[in-house]
């Protein structure tokens, strides 16, 4: 089972998928819990890095049969900004949860998981479909990396 990330300065989404016995990928959480919102009451980046690491690690306590972490990682597009940065942040600290959970961890960019930011939605749907709420290209990055490693 694989556990897909994927950061922004708003929130995170993540998408847990696994194979049936058929070889079927199947979306686990498609109809259930699949955004991390920060709260509106943490302002700073290390209190949103606090609580993330603590979703993360719930989120692994309650799927224990997860046994790799994919990231979709920010693109390298030249241009530096405050909600890039802050994103980089947190991807370090799902790095860091891999490594104190004893998983494997990826990371990718749009070519490596063939996609791109004008298509994932498309794309995403087409292999496992799609989120019954809050549906955004986050979410589907989140698919996309970890549908590129079950696949």
């Amino acid at each position: 089972m694989i556990l897909g990330l994927r950061a922004s300065s708003q929130e995170v989404r993540y998408a847990i998928l696994e194979k049936d016995s058929t070889g079927n990928i199947i979306f686990r959480n498609r109809a259930s819990e699949n955004r991390l919102k920060y709260p509106a009451n943490i302002e700073s980046v290390e209190g949103k890095l606090r609580w993330i690491k603590a979703e993360i690690d719930r989120i692994l306590r309650q799927n224990a049969e997860i046994d790799k972490i994919a990231i979709k990682t920010n693109e390298y597009a030249g241009t530096e900004t405050a909600a890039k940065r802050e994103t980089t942040y947190v991807d370090a600290i799902f790095l860091l949860c891999a490594a104190e959970h004893c998983l494997p961890v990826v990371r990718k960019l749009n070519s490596q998981i063939g996609s791109s930011a004008s298509r994932a939605k498309e794309y995403a749907e087409s292999r496992v479909g799609k989120t019954n709420q809050y549906w955004n290209n986050a979410m589907a990055d989140a698919i996309l990396v970890a549908y590129w490693e079950i696949k």
